[in-house]
């Protein structure tokens, strides 16, 4: 127990770290926006969340079965592009198609040496990054994806615990500006109870090298912030809470063919209903992080490209003044593919996207 004197020292120490946090990293139009809510993590842990700021997604691309498979590669040149604009960048991996498929799961080392580059190219910026495993299918139960490989079912959650063994001891010594995320979008067998307790055991594996590196972990159905209250987390320090947010659902998944009902073209935003639905979802994440005491990062949102570019600018302005109201930084998904902020075909910026997440 802390006395009163020790309490005030820390309260002092916190505000100021978090005003040095917010004048070195966050934007200017930042400025004055709520703290995170940080009761359950160390002073250090509160200030990095609110340091991510703007942050972007290179989806697409190495989460791909295959890199190239989904018609996007991680250019060396993009490093420069998104340096120059946003402050941390997520980088999802899809780990699990690039390693053994038994127990042990041990990594391809050329695989592994591809993120080896990217994560050191990001961070020679002085970027945050944010490494993550993505689309490990089995997991959840979902069909694989073309050119995915499958394993015994009785190793697959096993797999994922080595993969995290191998992955935070080979990035041991980095900057503490990189995070480890356990898993994007945890969902349907491993809703609720289930995924609290495979992340508990992720996150041991990753201790074991990298003690007080910060973790993100996120609720199931999908990162949902519905799912929030069944986030049961381990006893750490050093944890933040990735929360991901498309609503409204049939605005941003429009035209989308290959979900199960896609959603019709032709849909607007962004009218009261819908701006409620922006608020009301981080309103109630805003909450949870308040009486639970773990800051939030907002990984994931965007609108697919089959909506008109109008909407789709307001709706990332939205999202982005809503999350930046209530002290969250966030990352747009996704670069350069069908939500994307930038074209490959042109070398260009998609413009009314940029404006909208980065113009004042």
């Amino acid at each position: 127990m802390f006395s009163a004197k020790s309490n005030l020292f820390a309260v002092l120490s916190l505000a100021l770290g978090l005003a040095a946090a917010a004048a070195q990293a966050a934007p200017a139009s930042a400025a004055g926006r709520p703290p995170q809510a940080c009761a359950n993590v160390t002073p250090r842990t509160c200030d990095l969340a609110h340091a991510l700021g703007r942050g972007i997604n290179m989806g697409n691309m190495l989460d791909a079965p295959r890199e190239g498979d989904w018609g996007v590669r991680l250019d060396p040149a993009y490093v420069d592009k998104v340096a120059g604009s946003f402050t941390t960048v997520r980088l999802p991996v899809r780990w699990s198609n690039h390693a053994a498929p038994t127990a042990d799961a041990t990594l391809d080392e050329a695989f592994a040496a591809r993120v080896d580059r990217a994560v050191d190219a990001f961070l020679a910026k002085g970027m945050y990054v944010i490494l993550d495993m993505h689309h490990y299918t089995q997991l959840s139960g979902d069909k694989p994806h073309p050119n995915e490989i499958t394993v015994d079912a009785a190793v697959v959650e096993t797999r994922m615990v080595n993969m995290w063994r191998q992955i935070a001891h080979r990035y041991r010594n980095r900057s503490p500006k990189l995070l480890f995320e356990l898993l994007n979008e945890p969902h349907d067998r491993l809703d609720g109870e289930a995924w609290n307790a495979l992340a508990a055991r992720a996150l041991v594996a990753v201790r074991a090298s990298n003690p007080t590196r910060a973790v993100l972990i996120g609720p199931g159905q999908w990162n949902s912030v519905r799912e929030l209250p069944r986030l049961r987390l381990p006893p750490d320090r050093n944890l933040i809470v990735s929360i991901h947010n498309y609503d409204p659902f049939d605005f941003t998944h429009q035209g989308i063919t290959y979900l199960p009902k896609p959603f019709p073209t032709g849909k607007t935003c962004c009218d009261a209903a819908q701006r409620k639905a922006v608020t009301d979802a981080l309103d109630a994440a805003r909450r949870w992080s308040q009486d639970n005491g773990y800051p939030l990062h907002l990984g994931e949102f965007g609108a697919y490209k089959a909506a008109d570019m109008e909407s789709r600018e307001a709706y990332t302005r939205l999202v982005r003044d809503e999350a930046e109201r209530r002290g969250i930084g966030w990352a747009y998904w996704e670069f350069a593919s069908s939500f994307g902020v930038f074209s490959p075909e042109t070398g260009q910026w998609v413009e009314p996207i940029r404006r909208a997440l980065l113009d004042d």
